[in-house]
């Protein structure tokens, strides 16, 4: 409930108005099942909603606003363990640094990918998403000096773009497209021509995605 919460309150930054959005839709949106956010809707709206059914901007704040209410000691309580994994991650994060600037002016490259491989691994979750962001990067990067395997490689792409994607704007997608570019030439030296198909199937998956993004039903 807390997890579902949370992803709606992201949600609705990026909802427009005068639009509804399928109960399927919400429930990818905030990785949700259906069966769930039918449950919910249904109760905080005080209406049996049906699986087809479609659900306003204004219908799901206010929505949101009630499930705020009701679970405020358990926000609040979620916000405090949240804030206390980011601070322990962020000093794991000084740490960690420190060890790469060592073993990259000794060219340890293996050693300096598997260090930030495992740091970004183990507190995934908790950094800021544009430390996470630049972290992946920064994992391709080494992963290249120290000859990962394409499987490696191609894992932290998809995971840069799905940050990128996170968000759920149009500017989103652009600036997965631009991570994507920033990051090409890695995959495109690959001589077995599996890197340039990877990068070739994600660029047009993301630019398929340009000016559709935020689809809505109108109501």
């Amino acid at each position: 409930m807390l997890d579902f919460i949370c992803e709606l309150e992201r949600v609705l930054n990026r909802w427009p108005d005068n639009t509804a959005w399928t109960i399927a839709q919400i429930a990818d949106a905030t990785a949700s099942s259906v069966p769930q956010v039918v449950d919910i809707l249904s109760d905080t709206l005080d209406r049996e909603l049906e699986v087809h059914e479609a659900v306003t901007a204004a219908e799901a704040r206010h929505a949101f606003g009630i499930l705020k209410e009701r679970m405020a000691d358990q926000l609040a309580a979620r916000q405090r363990r949240l804030e206390a994994n980011r601070e322990r991650a962020i000093k794991a994060y000084d740490l960690t640094m420190e060890k790469i600037r060592v073993l990259q002016s000794t060219k340890a490259w293996r050693n300096a990918y598997k260090t930030l491989s495992y740091y970004v691994g183990r507190y995934e979750k908790d950094i800021p998403e544009d430390l996470f962001l630049t972290l992946c990067g920064e994992c391709l990067r080494l992963g290249a000096k120290a000859q990962a395997n394409m499987q490696e490689l191609s894992m932290w792409l998809r995971k840069g773009v799905a940050a990128c994607l996170a968000i759920g704007t149009q500017e989103a997608i652009d600036d997965a497209i631009d991570f994507v570019d920033a990051y090409s030439e890695i995959f495109t030296e690959d001589t077995e021509g599996r890197g340039s198909r990877l990068i070739g199937n994600v660029l047009e998956s993301l630019k398929a995605k340009t000016g559709t993004s935020d689809q809505a039903t109108s109501r």
